[in-house]
């Protein structure tokens, strides 16, 4: 019984390290041993074994151990009861909605999702593959997404070309990616970027090409980012104003707004004859304008006069088309 214990240590060291390595980049043996709190004997044994055993090929170059570039590290495994299948079911489901083109890679991990489920949910989940692989497929977008990708698992710095709304051509910059994010309205990086000198957003969609590069970077405050993303209306810009924003809705819609979480500032304030006001704090109006205006009559802005006066000249362009 005592092997079984220690085998089953073993195994969990071993996907433990190769975690590390993944997340660190490169590291010695005597940091691996104080991290894990075993003796360094064992952690060269775990080493030694980590390419026969989890297919992890290793480099060691002065004194320190990485993965060796461009290996196709493999984890796993992961099970899931019924519940849980669920929830990655309803995320799959929301992912798909937001998709415009097939992901090899995603459909990949889908299949492998599929076959850890129980039969009827894996049924519905390879219906989900199906729909996925019947987007059109855009080879470029996906080899940017896995270089940013493997700039970004690995703290490495990236040079990116990038099609900027501001400039006629295509401009350069070295990028530290901090996050990867995936929203309704593409798939996006934020980090720092040496041409701008401060953290900014990328979207995916308008970077032609990622070289990743030797240079290893100290994240910077990737919570402090998250939260400014957190803070925006749709999660992908950043603003430096601040907005007081409310909104009125109709009678007829008011349930609606009731049922949803819009924003972690939110207040909901019950109006006479059956409306809803909503609230919220925002550093930026650039997302929120097309929300407003995709309730058409049933909202009106109170305030900001600025979203207020941006929203009404919108709906007088739209009306006339119809005159």
């Amino acid at each position: 019984m005592s092997g079984m214990t220690e085998q089953t240590r073993r195994s969990t060291r071993l996907v433990r390290i190769r975690d590390l390595f993944v997340k660190r980049g490169s590291l010695s043996a005597s940091e691996l041993a104080k991290e894990l709190g075993y003796s360094q004997r064992t952690i060269q044994r775990d080493l030694l074994a980590l390419d026969s055993e989890l297919n992890v090929p290793l480099i060691y170059e002065n004194r320190r151990w990485r993965i060796m570039e461009g290996a196709n590290v493999v984890f796993g495994p992961v099970r899931l009861t019924l519940h849980e299948s669920r929830a990655v079911y309803f995320a799959t489901r929301l992912m798909l909605r937001s998709a415009d083109e097939r992901d090899p890679d995603g459909i990949a991990a889908l299949e492998k999702i599929a076959d850890a489920l129980p039969a009827r949910v894996a049924s519905h989940m390879r219906r989900t593959v199906a729909e996925y692989s019947a987007l059109p497929a855009n080879m470029q977008y996906i080899e940017v997404v896995r270089r940013l990708t493997e700039a970004w698992a690995s703290n490495h710095t990236a040079t990116i070309t990038y099609r900027s709304a501001s400039a006629s051509g295509p401009r350069t910059t070295g990028l530290d990616p901090y996050l990867l994010d995936h929203t309704q309205s593409g798939t996006y990086v934020a980090g720092y970027s040496s041409e701008h000198g401060q953290v900014r957003i990328f979207k995916v969609d308008r970077i032609s090409e990622v070289e990743v590069t030797a240079h290893e970077f100290e994240p910077g405050d990737v919570e402090e980012t998250a939260d400014r993303l957190r803070n925006s209306w749709g999660g992908v810009v950043f603003g430096e104003s601040h907005y007081d924003v409310t909104v009125d809705f109709a009678p007829g819609v008011s349930n609606r707004i009731h049922e949803s979480y819009w924003h972690p500032s939110q207040t909901l304030e019950d109006m006479p004859g059956g409306g809803v006001r909503l609230s919220v704090s925002l550093p930026s109006l650039l997302e929120i304008t097309p929300w407003v205006l995709s309730w058409g009559a049933a909202a009106t802005v109170i305030e900001p006069p600025e979203l207020r006066d941006a929203v009404a000249t919108a709906l007088r362009e739209a009306a006339a088309n119809y005159n």
